[in-house]
């Protein structure tokens, strides 16, 4: 692994109550051999395995162990703006590692507690989590555990998976601590992958427009958001400078994305113009209206009588990016309601053509738990080359980071 990967990252390591917490110690030093810095958070019970002063020393930087300190004013000490533990834990880390993990970390993570410093800590990050699990082998087969596991990772929780062998307990099977050099491998990994989109500057519209009928009532299309949003969000964290632009009504990201909000179809299309050049990399996931009122009144509609509206086609904003921007990566959507597969990527794949884009990512609403108000989909993504990338029914956080691995990998 190329030792620039892990230069000057912050790599925060959760050490739980397992008895293979002293073959963390190797892997702090191996990890800050390859120039990482290292921050330990060491639970009560591990702190029965190994010496706080054994982690100190092989990190060189202070173990942290408890959220509050017995002989600290916390009044006076937020009054001097000190850090608070876990939020600065938080916030510097590149990437957390809990290694050993045991199963109670993980039900703890995977169910939202936060009782102590370690599981504060990562309920308060939004740095990659890499989970690396040793246990006795029932207690990993256990179908709770097995749960929990699989929780976590529909959620973007990352794990090392224990492996085969003989255990400290006596038993033999699955459960002990992977291999250190495997788990140094896939830090490096998720590293990577954390700034491979660094310096892009992307450009995502996400939500539903709306036209307005008269001052209190509109037609827009369904659209929660929560696919562009997404889109942001992993963008951003993976180093990103990414501009939402987000309907009105749509979700809102859990992070400190630049953003605008619009509304009609001419407001979205108007904050493009005026952005587009900025950019690099354009993803349009924003359900525009095909159609604005061209009787719209500015006052209230009485409802005690028939209504006749007239509907006039919109711009068909996707497909005039390309005009705007030669440059720009682009990337479209396209929904389809209850058609066959080939039906969908052809869709597709002639939206792409239309559009000049780069790519576009195919979904059928009609299909259960895809789609509108779900947190779930199922996607095709399209080349100019009519290949496409079958993305299974996941989380759209999920679906979204895997849509832009693709944008990774094509824009090399």
């Amino acid at each position: 692994m190329n030792k620039q990967t892990f230069r000057n990252k912050n790599i925060v390591i959760g050490v739980t109550g397992g008895i293979a917490c002293y073959k963390v110690l190797d892997l702090i030093k191996e990890l800050r051999n390859n120039g990482a810095d290292a921050h330990v958070i060491m639970t009560e019970n591990s702190m029965h395995f190994v010496d706080i002063k054994d982690f100190e020393k092989a990190s060189g930087n202070e173990v942290h162990t408890t959220l509050f300190h017995p002989k600290i004013n916390y009044v006076e000490y937020i009054k001097k703006n000190k850090q608070i533990k876990h939020i600065s834990l938080a916030d510097i880390a590149d990437l957390f590692l809990v290694c050993p993990a045991t199963a109670n970390i993980i039900g703890k993570i995977a169910n939202g507690i936060a009782d102590d410093l370690l599981s504060t800590s990562i309920t308060a990050t939004i740095a990659p989590v890499l989970i690396c699990p040793a246990m006795n082998v029932k207690m990993w087969k256990n179908a709770i555990v097995q749960e929990n596991v699989k929780k976590l990772k529909s959620l973007n929780y990352h794990f090392v998976e224990p492996e085969y062998g003989e255990l400290a307990c006596g038993y033999k099977g699955v459960g002990r601590l992977a291999n250190l050099k495997g788990i140094i491998e896939r830090v490096g990994l998720l590293l990577k992958q954390r700034n491979d989109l660094k310096g892009r500057k992307i450009l995502v519209t996400a939500g539903a427009t709306v036209e307005e009928i008269d001052p209190v009532r509109v037609i827009t299309n369904k659209s929660s958001g929560k696919m562009g949003t997404g889109i942001a969000e992993q963008a951003f964290l993976r180093g990103a400078d990414v501009f939402l632009l987000r309907g009105y009504n749509s979700i809102e990201s859990n992070y400190n994305i630049k953003e605008e909000k619009f509304t009609t179809v001419h407001d979205l299309f108007d904050k493009i113009k005026k952005n587009i050049k900025k950019f690099g990399i354009v993803i349009h996931s924003a359900a525009v209206s095909d159609f604005a009122i061209n009787n719209k009144q500015n006052k209230k509609i009485k409802s005690n009588k028939e209504l006749h509206l007239e509907l006039t086609p919109t711009t068909k904003i996707f497909e005039r990016l390309k005009k705007l921007n030669k440059r720009i990566f682009l990337v479209g959507f396209k929904a389809e309601y209850n058609v066959s597969k080939n039906d969908l990527t052809n869709s597709a794949f002639n939206l792409l053509k239309s559009a000049d884009a780069d790519l576009v990512v195919a979904n059928d609403v009609g299909k259960t738990n895809m789609g509108f108000d779900v947190d779930t989909n199922e996607v095709f993504v399209v080349d100019k080359n009519k290949n496409f990338l079958h993305i299974k029914l996941a989380d759209k956080r999920i679906i979204a980071d895997k849509i832009l691995d693709v944008i990774v990998e094509k824009i090399k």
